[in-house]
């Protein structure tokens, strides 16, 4: 029987299909089970049971039983040899390497893992889909966490595990393997699972380990409250910071390799009453910088913000809370306007990311090195643009605002709620109305909204709960959210966007805040001239079926004017 009719005869092609598969492999020369795979006459899933009892191999419905794999059989092949070959070992004996493929007839892998592991490989097949979950759970997930955990438990022999009680009063050292281990298997998870920080939080009864990830914590199985003095030791040994000093807090970095992905990791360890607190800031740095046109600015807005940064001289604000994308919106906009012609400088508090077509400078609080400070000496290393980590006072303001009446185009962040309230911020710093009116160039606020998850996303209908909820009106009868699945978490979201408003000061709006008016006054103003608020650009991404109701609600103000 050939491939084909055990196809037709599990009823998973018809005959028709069976006929136009042999037609394109008559043409193409390639595999029919492909054929009928790229032709979409029926599934991976579907037909991996099928080829199971064709070729008389065992099935093994991975799904089932991968979270069961212990880690010393995953770390018989690689990583790297897993993705390659789209195949993960399931089994080991003395001589004999079990390995669970969706292709049983790929020679090259076969021969590859044999050479590579030194085992005589058997194989079982499975689905694709089922293989490469495996893969992200076995390899980089909390399970790989978990066993290192249980590897504490059985310190003294194979057969006998520790109490509790004995676990408590055993002395961990930071270079133990576990110890290592542990802190490798949380980054590997912590980057996997997109995450931005870590937290590791000493606490009365159990230590508590939770991810930030799309803007929210999410609670992850905790290690021993016995193991985490090794693991903070571990990370302050990695992170250049004194292991002996726990009454002060501290701050350091250091670089790890996530396979092929090279990840920054800034360390803060804060001193609380049940011992170091320590947060970890992960930063992909071998990430290329985003073009301009992906930030997520609208045609319109975009058209005016790239005449604005090509201006050659005057002020730049970009505002919104802690983590809601600034610095990524500065350092992408200096990636637009650098050349050789151009010298550019940048004060940071601290350098998130290092970028080698711009001179970058962190202040130093501690030696009197702050942000006035070094805005007055770059004003002497002839620059042309200037971009400043934050605004936080009136003398750096004030400088800021006189380099950029003086020929320099000057960048910086400012913490306000919206676009209109960085002139009233500044002006309450103490900075003159006029100064800001005659250096002024844009104000930009942004947002990071969650977008609903892809491999979850269902539509919904806009009934009357969800419509009474929403403090703005909307003309639509559905919308889309993430029904929750392993992937992104059982949140229903997976990623984020940016959401911008921009407001570019015209006469009108100028005069407002010559004569001190309200944040409220401005944006009305603003909105007059032609600015959409964020809100009103959250809408347009629920629109698009990008993001849903409650997440426009959590980023932007309930005290917009709509």
């Amino acid at each position: 029987m050939h491939i084909g009719e055990a196809l037709q005869r599990a009823g998973l092609i018809s005959s028709d299909s069976l006929k136009k598969a042999l037609e394109e492999q008559e043409r193409s020369h390639n595999r029919l089970g492909d054929i009928v795979l790229s032709m979409g006459f029926t599934t991976a899933e579907k037909m991996a049971p099928v080829l199971a009892q064709y070729f008389q191999i065992p099935y093994l419905k991975l799904k089932d039983v991968y979270k069961d794999i212990k880690s010393e059989v995953i770390d018989i092949v690689p990583i790297e040899l897993a993705r390659r070959f789209s195949c993960i070992p399931v089994e080991c004996n003395e001589k004999t390497l079990t390995v669970a493929m969706f292709d049983p007839l790929n020679l090259q892998a076969i021969d590859t893992l044999r050479i590579k592991t030194g085992y005589k490989i058997q194989v079982v097949i499975s689905s694709e889909n089922d293989i490469s979950e495996a893969i992200e759970y076995c390899y980089m997930s909390m399970g790989r966490m978990t066993q290192d955990i249980e590897s504490f438990l059985d310190l003294e022999s194979e057969t006998e595990t520790l109490s509790e009680k004995e676990l408590e009063g055993k002395q961990f050292e930071a270079s133990d393997q576990p110890v290592v281990k542990y802190v490798k298997s949380m980054i590997i998870q912590a980057v996997t699972s997109r995450a931005s920080d870590i937290h590791l939080q000493p606490k009365e009864d159990k230590p508590e380990l939770r991810f930030r990830i799309d803007s929210v914590l999410y609670t992850i199985a905790p290690p021993p409250k016995a193991m985490v003095p090794a693991i903070t030791t571990r990370i302050k040994i990695l992170a250049g910071l004194d292991i002996a000093e726990r009454r002060l807090p501290q701050d350091g970095r250091f670089k790890v390799k996530v396979g092929k992905t090279e990840v920054d990791l800034r360390v803060s360890s804060f001193p609380t009453i049940y011992g170091e607190s320590m947060v970890l800031r992960i930063l992909d740095t071998s990430q290329p910088l985003m073009g301009i046109e992906k930030l997520g600015l609208y045609p319109d807005d975009l058209e005016k913000f790239r005449k604005i940064i090509t201006q050659s001289y005057g002020l730049v604000l970009v505002t919104g809370p802690t983590g809601s994308g600034k610095t990524t919106t500065l350092y992408t906009t200096l990636n637009e306007i650098k050349s050789s012609e151009k010298n550019i400088i940048t004060l940071e508090d601290p350098v998130e990311y290092r970028l080698g077509f711009i001179q970058q400078s962190q202040v130093n609080t501690q030696i009197g090195f702050d942000f006035a400070k070094g805005l007055r000496s770059i004003l002497r290393q002839d620059p042309d643009v200037i971009m400043v980590g934050e605004i936080r006072d009136h003398e750096t303001a004030e400088i800021a605002m006189h380099a950029a009446l003086t020929g320099h185009l000057v960048f910086s962040t400012l913490h306000t709620n919206d676009a209109a309230g960085a002139s009233t911020r500044l002006t309450k710093m103490g900075i003159e109305p006029f100064l800001l009116t005659s250096s002024l160039l844009a104000v930009i606020a942004q947002r990071l909204i969650r977008t609903v998850c892809p491999h979850c996303v269902e539509k919904h209908k806009m009934d009357k709960e969800v419509l009474n909820m929403l403090p703005f009106k909307i003309d639509l009868t559905h919308f889309v959210r993430g029904r929750g699945c392993p992937k992104c978490m059982n949140s229903g979201y997976m990623g984020r966007q940016g959401i911008y408003e921009l407001l570019v000061p015209n006469e009108d709006i100028r005069r407002s805040i010559l004569a001190r008016h309200s944040s409220e006054e401005i944006r009305a103003k603003a909105q007059k001239a032609g600015m959409k608020t964020l809100r009103q650009i959250g809408l347009e991404k629920l629109k698009e079926g990008v993001t849903t109701p409650e997440e426009i609600l959590r980023v932007t103000q309930e005290t917009e004017d709509q």
